[in-house]
């Protein structure tokens, strides 16, 4: 309120992590951490608030409290008027910058922006002080602490059981594992845009975006591939050759070496998930009258740049000369006994 200032951040959940994410952001932004910060009672800082007035909080908070040593308090219930600046000020963000609502495909990238985008607003000057916002927040910035050495990873691990398919549930939808997978336990490593799957021993099984919503699910085919080249017949039956692009589908269709086929598709999606180049690798080996598994992939070592381009070599003008060998074919007769 001194100053003025403000920052905002987009996320797609209100949950632990994507609050705390967006905090981390901003002090990493403006280079340091108020001391005192005062907070709604959102489910995901609070879990319940007493009679007395005191609140149980997440863990998750507490620790993060902690690690950016700073000193939380919370509005009462059905107070708007004790945060009436900040509810002010969300309305003017609204209107400033989310107006006509924008479209974000990369929502990493749109905060960077949105960062700096509130810190060329603060130049104008302040309502009521005179000097711009800029001038009053450095004055702000002087009694922020300082930021830890380390940088506080927000996550949280739950346990996880893996169903027969090697799926697994949060938040009800479903995240693939491999089959090796399948009837097992492990951990789920959460953040505010990712699920990753980790075996007892913390290696991770499978990496996925994190899902907002109910009833969707995140497949990862590569590890299931295997399995489907021991039994390629059922190929056509699954929800990832209805995926898959139309070259691909003629090709296993009527390839003669479909196990072939469905592990060098396995191999390509490994390094590149992207569907893309290896379509691209086979419309151009069957263009070349190729039809072979062995060729497709040729063809897609050399688009993805891990085979050289072969270069014109030009050959010096004292070896331009062809010289011409006569065989003698009687020698060969009398070696043979003719």
């Amino acid at each position: 309120p001194y100053s003025n200032a403000s920052y905002a951040q987009v996320v797609p959940g209100q949950n632990q992590e994507c609050l705390l994410q967006g905090l981390k952001q901003i002090f990493e932004y403006i280079g340091g951490v108020p001391k005192r910060i005062w907070f709604d009672n959102l489910s995901a800082a609070v879990t319940s608030i007493h009679r007395n007035g005191k609140r149980t909080l997440t863990e998750l908070f507490q620790k993060f409290a902690l690690h950016y040593n700073f000193q939380y308090e919370f509005c009462n219930p059905n107070s708007g008027h004790e945060k009436g600046h900040v509810e002010n000020k969300v309305g003017y963000i609204r209107r400033n910058f989310f107006v006509p609502v924008p479209v974000i495909p990369d929502i990493e990238e749109y905060n960077r922006t949105l960062l700096y985008r509130c810190n060329q607003n603060m130049d104008r000057t302040h309502y009521r002080k005179g000097k711009s916002i800029q001038e009053w927040f450095k004055e702000d910035k002087k009694a922020f602490g300082r930021l830890p050495k380390t940088s506080f990873d927000v996550y949280r691990l739950e346990r996880a059981k893996a169903d027969k398919y090697g799926k697994v549930r949060y938040a009800k939808n479903l995240y693939s594992t491999s089959p090796e997978f399948a009837q097992k336990e492990g951990w789920l490593q959460i953040t505010y845009n990712r699920v990753i799957v980790l075996n007892d021993e913390y290696d991770i099984v499978m990496e996925h975006p994190r899902l907002y919503g109910e009833g969707l699910e995140s497949m990862k085919w590569i590890p299931y591939l295997e399995l489907m080249a021991r039994q390629p017949r059922s190929l056509q039956n699954l929800a990832f050759y209805k995926e898959l692009a139309d070259p691909w589908k003629e090709y296993l269709a009527y390839t003669t070496e479909k196990k072939k086929a469905i592990r060098l598709l396995a191999q390509m999606l490994k390094q590149e998930e992207d569907l893309s180049t290896a379509t691209e690798a086979l419309t151009q080996t069957l263009q070349n009258g190729c039809h072979d598994p062995d060729s497709i992939l040729t063809t897609w070592y050399r688009l993805t740049g891990q085979i050289p381009e072969p270069v014109e070599i030009s050959v010096p003008s004292e070896l331009s000369q062809k010289v011409v060998f006569e065989v003698n074919l009687e020698r060969y007769d009398k070696l043979l006994g003719g």
